[in-house]
């Protein structure tokens, strides 16, 4: 049986990120994605211009037929709206205390544009951070969860509570080096090569992959190794092709 990933996020009708993006990278990896949209946003390939959320009573009903009908094996949550949807998404989550969840935290599109309208980003996600097998912030996003700047990551991260895996794909350097940071113990880096360009919905779709691991039954830590290593091959792949079309 194929691993069932239950994908929750935001619907970019551009498909370069979120929802779109979570269900492609499941399915190339081998698994059968289900998806639940929780806001639909307006944006392209260039630019963003909002988003509107979808009710979360829609969004809830669609969540718990689908935890009750399908073997899901591990949910990935990518774009929460606000604080109201988190809430009743990790007390239905509670119920599955077995179930692996990935928890992504886009806070904005890669152009700025948010994607959470919370008075504080840190009590709109506190009810889920607990509760995820993993978190997949990237620096900023961390910054504002905790709401203070700190130059120390690894206490910034584990000032959270949760298990996070700290991505350092927006950060310089020859290498994409991301910390898997646990309550205790030494960090575990993963880094790969940096590739030229710039790539879209790259959280979206690691944290997905992650979640495919871990539906495969992998530990967390051979889960993130095995999604930095598919995703670092597909961002590999599209960099030659988008140097093939521009040398014609």
């Amino acid at each position: 049986m194929r691993p069932v990933v239950l994908c929750i996020g935001g619907l970019d009708p551009s498909g370069c990120a979120g929802l779109l993006a979570d269900v492609r990278a499941v399915e190339l990896l081998g698994g059968r994605p289900l998806g639940v949209v929780t806001a639909h946003t307006f944006q392209t390939s260039r630019r963003a211009e909002g988003f509107e959320p979808v009710p979360v009573d829609v969004v809830m009903r669609q969540v718990r037929l689908l935890l009750d009908d399908e073997p899901v094996g591990a949910v990935k949550v990518g774009q929460l709206p606000d604080a109201a949807l988190a809430a009743a998404l990790a007390a239905e989550l509670e119920k599955r205390p077995a179930l692996p969840v990935v928890l992504d935290t886009p806070l904005a599109t890669s152009s700025g544009s948010p994607l959470m309208r919370a008075d504080s980003v840190r009590a709109a996600y506190a009810p889920l951070l607990q509760r995820a097998a993993v978190v997949t912030p990237n620096r900023e996003e961390v910054r504002v969860l905790i709401d203070r700047s700190t130059d120390d990551a690894v206490a910034t991260v584990r000032s959270l509570g949760a298990s996070v895996l700290l991505k350092g794909g927006h950060a310089e350097g020859e290498e994409a080096e991301d910390l898997l940071i646990l309550s205790s113990g030494p960090a575990q880096a993963f880094a790969t090569p940096r590739l030229p360009g710039h790539f879209r919905g790259t959280g979206c779709r690691l944290a997905s992959a992650i979640a495919f691991h871990l539906a495969a039954g992998f530990e967390l830590a051979e889960s993130v190794a095995l999604a930095k290593h598919w995703l670092h091959e597909e961002l590999r792949l599209e960099s030659q092709a988008r140097e093939a079309e521009s040398t014609g």
